[in-house]
């Protein structure tokens, strides 16, 4: 699988484009540079025309006191790319922490850079590639809709933003998905899901390190690292996004791994 196409939060190939109900007003930069044109316009939203009459939206940032015209590339992209690139490396350094845990081996010495190497990979492919599934869903969330929680003895409603911070992972992947696009990935069991929950249960096990008894307390740590379907997980995790929202996650067309 070849690097993603790499996109931005707000991204149009519009003539009139339009954001927030409000048409973009265009300022040439280029023609006003020397005038420091950015200086007043600190935490505004700003776009970029690209060559090929692309917008891209950013904003205005203050860096080491200067200000900034920068692009906001797409959250969730960022996450899934991140977990991405570290694929070929886990699976490097896979290989060569076998070979030194082999008893038969001529070097002797533990193999210290080789299990931080490999254990801290593959802690952070987990961790990135499920924050993009949570990254994913938040923004599939209407900003009118709320979820009605219809309990024995009372209704709780919440708004997007309590969706956001206080509902569980099932319940959003579940139940807030399927409302707000009418499509259910997990209507059916399949392969697919079944390394979805995987990963879940894999992030849970690294973010919330539980201690089981003694010598033993890591074991299953150290053999989900080993046994873990990483490719795979990352291809189910594509064709979940792709599920909902088309053509989301698809290879670059540049012809370049990374």
């Amino acid at each position: 699988m070849k690097h993603i196409k790499r996109r931005f939060f707000y991204q149009t190939n519009s003539n009139d484009p339009i954001f927030n109900g409000k048409k973009i007003e265009m300022i040439d930069l280029r023609a006003n540079v020397e005038e420091n044109i950015l200086s007043d316009r600190k935490g505004e939203i700003a776009f970029l025309e690209l060559e090929d009459d692309t917008l891209i939206g950013g904003l205005v940032n203050k860096i080491d006191g200067i200000n900034y015209l920068v692009p906001i590339p797409d959250p969730t992209l960022i996450y899934f790319n991140n977990a991405q690139m570290g694929l070929k490396r886990i699976s490097e350094q896979r290989k060569i922490l076998i070979s030194k845990l082999n008893l038969s081996s001529e070097d002797k010495k533990p193999p210290i850079h080789e299990l931080y190497n490999f254990f801290g990979l593959s802690s952070g492919f987990v961790i990135y590639l499920f924050t993009a599934i949570e990254s994913f869903i938040n923004s599939m969330i209407k900003d009118d809709y709320n979820y009605i929680d219809r309990q024995k003895n009372k209704t709780i409603i919440y708004n997007k933003m309590q969706i956001q911070e206080s509902l569980d992972f099932k319940t959003k992947i579940k139940v807030i998905l399927k409302e707000n696009t009418g499509k259910d990935f997990f209507k059916n069991n399949n392969l697919n899901n079944q390394l979805i929950w995987k990963l879940k249960e894999y992030r849970d096990d690294i973010i919330h390190t539980k201690q089981e008894n003694d010598f033993l307390r890591y074991k299953n740590l150290i053999k989900k690292g080993f046994d873990f379907k990483y490719l795979d997980t990352l291809k189910s995790v594509a064709k979940f996004m792709n599920y909902y929202k088309e053509d989301y996650i698809i290879e670059c067309n540049c012809g370049q791994d990374f």
